[in-house]
């Protein structure tokens, strides 16, 4: 039997690590000058990975990660978890559209990317850290950003959907072994 929820949060390590390294290889231009791109794997994998899972595991695993995201990777911990753990919840308002097809998850977990930079847009607006026109950002810096990170979307979805079906023929090659063993004994 394999054990998906040790092996997601590791593959949400491994993501967390990849917007580390694409965060050092593509930094953000402050200045606004020249195109930036910021990096969401872990945040588009975390929705992926928890859309499926019963409403308060969705919410803890969703905080768990945003916590990890913001303790070890950035220094906003407590944005990170409620952000994280908000849209955790979210993504089970699309749960049965979650299960249609790729094009369908593609777009939910699209939209709630853009959705995040929004909020963190906004929030940074009203805090007074940022002072610049919606266009601005949004040419310098969520441009390139939603096509950077719609293209890994299709990535993570492939990968996650190998990883389920291979989760589902050791699941059915275990439970044949344990019957085949059950007969065993009853012979005996």
């Amino acid at each position: 039997m394999i054990n998906k929820e040790r092996y997601s949060f590791i593959f949400l390590l491994i993501l967390a690590l990849l917007d580390q390294i694409n965060a050092s290889l593509f930094s953000v231009d402050f200045t606004y000058s020249s195109l930036s791109i910021v990096s969401h794997l872990c945040f588009c994998g975390c929705m992926l990975v928890v859309s499926h899972e019963k409403t308060m595991n969705r919410i803890l695993y969703a905080c768990l990660c945003g916590l990890c995201v913001g303790l070890f990777f950035t220094s906003d911990w407590l944005v990170k978890m409620l952000l994280f753990g908000f849209f955790g919840w979210l993504i089970g308002l699309f749960k049965d559209m979650m299960d249609q097809d790729h094009w369908v998850q593609f777009a939910i977990v699209f939209l709630m990317m853009f959705l995040y930079d929004l909020i963190c847009f906004f929030g940074a607006i009203i805090l007074g850290y940022i002072t610049m026109s919606f266009m601005k950002w949004f040419i310098y810096v969520e441009a390139l950003t939603l096509v950077f990170n719609g293209v890994w979307i299709f990535v993570l979805l492939y990968i996650i959907t190998v990883f389920n079906r291979y989760a589902t023929i050791k699941d059915i090659r275990y439970k044949r072994m344990e019957k085949l063993h059950m007969q065993n004994i009853r012979r005996k």
